[in-house]
């Protein structure tokens, strides 16, 4: 059983507060849930709508079933835009109500803005919440706001329509933003800077939220070029440290990129994809920041790309990204995109707490920053630890930091920076497989599409349509021991871009063939009954 409700506006008019209230409730019940949005760049009108799917089983990605309840906080958009979606026998809630609604909000209780807990007590009526566990839930405030809401949909008979029993175990309420700054922190970060920019500013938030209680600074930059470099001025004092921002902002970050490339100074860096070119879409989601982040910063030296799709995923890369950056002394990339940072999901089970660290080695007189080692990987410290002098510079240089025009030498250090990529396909991120491993048909999925695909292939399955699926979590390197069985498979890569980005990825860098591309690049994220549909056409 699930029911699934579409709460739709203008940006200003509370859609956004039902959605955190509600999942709020919804998390503090013990109920299953995803919730994400559809929003416009502007602050107030448009056309911004919340997506929550509630039912008695885990849940990760919106379904594509026909709506069991829309609310219209607006007088007709969200009607012509949505109400054709309305399932058999569910219910739209439109202008009107919602206009009792906030004529009940002012009476009694003098705030036009307790018309979104009213509507969350509607919401909770409808799908059986038991009364009692809402109060207990709720704090002093809301609670009798919530009570307004159940007596609206008894009012209208709507109390009880679908009930949803809850059955989460332990569990935690994290969007993806959220999952990440957490990452980070339990990574060992200690330094951030950054610029806003949607969809990466809630990470810079949750920093700055933070900082004032545990060990991390967080500084908001004048712009996102100064906010790579004091990151980078951080890790070389000794830091761990990392930068967020979205396409537009990391545009102007590459120099930077080089220079991290350059003096192997380890940093983190998130990108949170939206549309472009240019300005694009800002508030809509795409993956289409691969190739750009791939080959972002002239000349060449060794990278890391992780692409996490779920909220358990987001933690661990990110946590994992500032181990690997100390380690190899590399630039360590997490791409993201505006669906993943948005999404609010349960996450089953406790949250990891322990805490990376790093390493202080101390070295004496004679100490050499840029040795040539066999797996690339020169002796790390940081100024003021011993008498280790330790010079960095963004010209190529020697084995103890000084400019250098020496080309044999200079051919040394290139192929020095590029041994590193050896030693970390070793410890490759491996893409986790799921659905029948004997099946002719492969879905090949990375970043923020992992748990739609991976539900889809539930539901082809449960079609009797035989397909499996491997999502890859680290983009780049790839090593070939990350395709194996595939080479006689059929191929089916799904992207949130127009040109298949990583299916070219594959056939560059481990030869393998993608036979069929499903493509959509319009901002918005593919439903499971979207993706159940376009396999089932491609595999017959």
């Amino acid at each position: 059983m699930e029911f699934n409700v579409l709460i739709g506006g203008e940006a200003g008019q509370g859609m956004f507060s039902v959605e955190m209230e509600l999942s709020e409730l919804l998390s503090e019940m013990g109920y299953h849930f995803f919730a994400t949005k559809n929003y416009m760049s502007r602050i107030r009108g448009g056309h911004n709508f919340h997506m929550i799917r509630v039912a008695d089983k885990p849940v990760h990605a919106l379904s594509g079933r026909p709506w069991d309840l829309i609310v219209a906080m607006d007088d007709g958009e969200t009607e012509r835009r949505h109400r054709p979606s309305l399932g058999t026998g569910g219910v739209f809630i439109g202008a009107d109500r919602v206009g009792q609604i906030e004529a009940e909000a002012k009476g009694s209780f003098q705030d036009v803005s307790a018309t979104s807990t009213i509507l969350v007590g509607l919401i909770l009526a409808f799908i059986g919440a038991d009364p009692a566990e809402t109060k207990s839930a709720a704090d002093e405030p809301a609670r009798s706001a919530l009570a307004k809401g159940r007596d609206f949909a008894a009012r209208w008979e709507l109390a009880g329509r679908m009930v949803i029993a809850p059955k989460a175990g332990d569990h935690c309420k994290l969007d993806g933003n959220q999952a990440l700054a957490l990452g980070a922190l339990l990574g060992g970060c200690q330094f951030m800077a950054g610029y806003p920019m949607t969809p990466a500013t809630s990470i810079l938030h949750y920093f700055a939220t933070v900082a004032a209680e545990i060990p991390v600074h967080f500084e908001q930059a004048e712009d996102e070029i100064a906010a790579l470099n004091m990151a980078l001025g951080a890790s070389y004092a000794g830091l761990r440290s990392m930068v967020a921002t979205s396409g537009g902002g990391f545009a102007l970050m590459t120099e930077a990129v080089s220079l991290a490339g350059m003096t192997e100074t380890p940093i983190v860096i998130i990108d949170a994809q939206r549309p472009g070119p240019a300005t694009g879409l800002p508030t809509r989601t795409e993956q289409a920041d691969l190739n750009f982040v791939l080959h972002a910063g002239h000349g060449e030296f060794s990278r890391v790309i992780f692409a996490p799709g779920s909220i358990e995923g987001a933690i661990a890369l990110a946590r994992k990204g500032f181990d690997l950056a100390d380690r190899w002394q590399v630039p360590v990339f997490i791409l993201t995109d505006q669906y993943l940072a948005d999404s609010v999901q349960v996450m089953d089970g406790r949250v990891p707490t322990k805490m990376l660290r790093r390493e202080y080695p101390v070295f004496e007189a004679g100490y050499k920053r840029y040795a040539i080692t066999a797996d690339g990987v020169s002796p790390l410290t940081y100024p003021g630890l011993s008498e280790a002098r330790v010079e960095v510079d963004s010209d190529e240089h020697t084995e103890d930091g000084k400019i250098t025009e020496d080309l044999d030498l200079r051919v040394r250090m290139v192929e020095k920076r590029l041994r590193k990529m050896e030693g970390i396909k070793q410890e490759a991120v491996m893409p986790s497989r799921f659905g029948d491993r004997k099946a002719a048909t492969v879905l090949i999925s990375w970043g923020s599409n992992h748990l739609i695909v991976q539900e889809a292939v539930e539901a082809l399955q449960a079609e009797r349509i035989a397909v499996a699926a491997l999502h890859f979590g680290q983009v780049y390197p790839l090593a070939p021991k990350m395709a194996r069985g595939l080479s006689r498979k059929r191929l089916i890569c799904i992207e949130n871009n127009a040109t298949g980005q990583f299916a070219q990825l594959l056939r560059r860098e481990l030869g393998l063939k993608v036979n069929h591309r499903i493509l959509k690049y319009n901002g918005e994220c593919f439903t499971v009954a979207e993706l159940v549909e376009k396999v089932r056409k491609i595999v017959g």
